[in-house]
């Protein structure tokens, strides 16, 4: 099928279905654990692995707005939002976080379009998403408890919590090839198919 005959619209409708499919697919993914996709019950940041994807090449405007509505979409998986430590902290910060790092890192050059630099970048940006949302977690507990409090729960969420981040990251560098690689083909000849006309 050669993308360039297809109609503009027909071939926006086909564009915007693998969008729709691909985050859909990443959300299902998200609290699966099949074998092989998880080490101690920590599987890889699909949502922060197709957050880079998208913002590859993109306007800042793209990867922004990519990072808050997956955000939301996260948030609003992780129901009810009430935990032993208070509220939910919103993912929409750290995955808007990723965007825009994502976006910086490739118009500077420091991020290219090849797999290792991808799954390198996965790998990073898993880490830099889960320190951003435990440091939300930390900001809500000194918010409303004691300064004492947050120091123990600081030690508590860097015990139990750095490993989890480490095999989340990991996970997700290993994983991004098999995220990318479709998506960024696909994304290549819609591009090269609008350009031609």
């Amino acid at each position: 099928m050669n993308i360039a005959n297809l109609n503009p619209l027909v071939r926006t409708g086909l564009d915007l279905s693998i969008v729709i499919c691909s985050v859909g697919l990443c959300l299902l993914l998200l609290p699966t654990r099949f074998p092989g996709m998880e080490i101690l019950g920590v599987g890889p940041s699909w949502l922060v692995m197709w957050t880079i994807v998208w913002s590859l090449g993109r306007s800042i405007w793209h990867a922004t707005t990519a990072g808050i509505v997956l955000g939301l979409i996260q948030d609003g998986m992780t129901f009810p939002a009430t935990t032993t430590l208070g509220t939910m902290p919103t993912h929409v910060l750290s995955l808007t976080i990723v965007g825009v790092l994502t976006f910086w890192l490739h118009k500077r050059r420091y991020l290219d379009d090849t797999i290792l630099s991808v799954s390198l970048a996965a790998l990073l940006l898993t880490i830099v998403s889960e320190l951003v949302t435990g440091l939300q977690y930390l900001l809500q507990i000194a918010i409303e408890q004691s300064p004492e409090a947050s120091f123990d729960s600081f030690s508590y969420l860097w015990t139990n919590q750095s490993p989890v981040i480490l095999i989340a990251a990991i996970l997700s560098g290993l994983w991004m090839p098999i995220l990318y690689y479709p998506l960024h083909l696909w994304w290549q000849k819609i591009s090269a198919a609008t350009k031609s006309i």
